[in-house]
C-alpha cells in the first residue's frame, strides 16, 4: 500500500470519526432540548386574561333564549363579565347567507360589539375572509371574490379589511386585536392562499403576501389607535408544525403581535404537548401567546378516537369534568407568562331549534340556559 493509499485510509477514518462524533453531539443536544421543553417557565408572575368567543349570543337571545346564573335571570354577556372573563371573540363571515350560526355579517358584529363595549369587555375581531366557516380543512373564497388573481385579490382583502376596521372606529367600536384569518396552518382564501402543492414547494409567498393585505389593511384604517394583530393557526400540541408555520410567515415579512393556537384535547394532545408547543414558541418568538379557541365536553359524549381523533381524555365528559379541565388548563397556561389570553369556544349555545344552532355540549350553558359549573372556573382562579 503506497503512501497516498495510507494517507487517503486515514483521512477517511478521521471523517467517519468526525460524523460519529457529529451525531453524538446532535442526539445529546436534541435529548437536553426535549427535557428543557417540557419543563415549565417557573416564573409564575402571570397577567393571563379570559375571553370567550360569543359570537351567537345575540342571536340565541333574539330568538328568545334566556341565560341564567345561580337561578338569576341576566343578558349572557354580563354574566361572563361578571366570572372574570375580561375578553370577547367575535368572528365576521364576509357575505354570509345569514342561516343558523352563519348569521355573522357586519350589521350583526357592530351590534354584538356595542354590546360588549357596553359591558367593558376588549374586542378581538375574527375576520374569517369567508362566506361561511373556515378552519384547516375549508377555507373558500368569498362568492364575491371567486376566480380573481393573486394580486387582485390581495387588493380586495386590503380593501374590505380597511372598510370594516373603518365603520367600526367610526361607530366608536374599534376593536383591540384583529386576527387575520381562521385556523389558517394550511392557508385561507383558497385556492390562491392554499398553503400545500402536491409534489410542489409549499405557497408561502402567496400566503404571506395575502396576510400583510390584511394587516395593511388594519393598520391604515387604525388611524391613532393601536390594533394588535394575531395570526391563529390549530397546531396547538405539535412543536415542529407551529415553529414551521410561524418561521416561514416572519421570513417573509408578516409582521404581528400575537400568536394564536387552538387546543382541543382530541386533536391537539395532552396537557404537556400543549406546554411543549408554548414553551417552544416562547423561547423562539418575541410576539405573545394566546390559547383562542378550547372547549370541553360536559354532556357525557365525547369524540371516539379515528384517523382525525386522538384518543385523548383528560377528565370525564361532565360537568365536573368540564370544569376540572378548564382549572388545569387556567394552571398550566399561568407557568408560561407569554401566554396573555384564553378564550372558551362558543360557551354561549342554548338549545333552540328554531335558531338552527346545533346543541353539542361544549356550551358553558345546560340546554335550559343554566350557567354550568365551568362558567365560574376561571373566576375562581384569581
Amino acid at each position: 500500500m503506497g503512501s497516498k493509499s495510507i494517507s487517503s485510509y486515514n483521512v477517511g477514518k478521521m471523517k467517519l470519526f468526525l460524523q460519529i462524533m457529529h451525531l453524538l453531539l446532535f442526539f445529546l443536544m436534541a435529548s437536553c432540548n426535549l427535557n428543557e421543553i417540557g419543563t415549565p417557565n417557573k416564573n409564575t408572575d402571570s397577567n393571563l386574561q379570559y375571553g370567550s368567543d360569543l359570537s351567537i349570543t345575540k342571536l340565541m337571545e333574539d330568538y328568545g333564549g334566556v341565560y341564567k346564573i345561580d337561578g338569576i335571570e341576566k343578558e349572557g354577556l354580563q354574566i361572563f363579565k361578571e366570572n372574570g372573563y375580561s375578553w370577547t371573540r367575535l368572528r365576521l363571515f364576509h357575505t354570509p347567507e345569514i342561516k343558523g350560526q352563519v348569521c355573522n355579517d357586519l350589521p350583526y358584529t357592530l351590534e354584538l360589539a356595542r354590546r360588549a363595549k357596553h359591558f367593558g369587555f376588549k374586542v378581538l375581531l375574527d375576520i374569517v375572509y369567508s362566506d361561511t366557516w373556515a378552519d384547516p380543512g375549508h377555507q373558500s373564497v368569498p362568492g364575491a371574490w371567486k376566480e380573481l388573481r393573486l394580486d387582485i385579490l390581495q387588493d380586495s382583502v386590503y380593501l374590505y379589511t380597511k372598510r370594516v376596521i373603518d365603520v367600526m372606529t367610526n361607530a366608536g367600536l374599534q376593536p383591540d386585536m384583529v386576527q387575520i384569518g381562521n385556523e389558517i396552518n394550511n392557508g385561507f382564501l383558497w385556492p390562491e392562499g392554499y398553503l400545500w402543492v402536491e409534489g410542489g414547494n409549499a405557497k408561502w409567498d402567496n400566503l404571506a403576501g395575502l396576510l400583510n393585505a390584511g394587516i395593511r389593511g388594519v393598520k391604515d384604517a387604525a388611524k391613532s389607535g393601536k390594533i394588535k394583530i394575531m395570526i391563529h393557526a390549530a397546531i396547538g400540541g405539535d412543536v415542529i408544525a407551529s415553529n414551521k408555520f410561524y418561521s416561514n410567515l416572519i421570513n417573509r415579512g408578516v409582521e404581528f403581535d400575537v400568536i394564536g393556537i387552538s387546543y382541543y384535547p382530541w386533536w391537539h394532545g395532552d396537557f404537556q404537548q400543549l406546554e411543549n408547543s408554548i414553551y417552544s414558541l416562547s423561547k423562539n418568538f418575541v410576539q405573545e401567546l394566546s390559547v383562542v379557541e378550547t372547549a370541553y365536553y360536559s354532556n357525557g359524549w365525547y369524540p371516539e378516537s379515528s384517523d382525525w381523533v386522538l384518543a385523548e381524555k383528560p377528565f370525564p365528559p361532565t360537568e365536573q369534568g368540564q370544569y376540572e379541565y378548564l382549572i388545569q388548563l387556567a394552571k398550566t397556561l399561568k407557568l408560561h407568562p407569554s401566554v396573555k389570553t384564553v378564550f372558551y369556544w362558543k360557551p354561549d349555545e342554548l338549545d333552540i331549534p328554531e335558531s338552527k344552532v346545533p346543541y353539542q355540549g361544549r356550551s358553558l350553558f345546560d340546554n335550559s340556559g343554566n350557567a354550568l359549573k365551568g362558567l365560574k372556573a376561571w373566576k375562581n382562579m384569581d
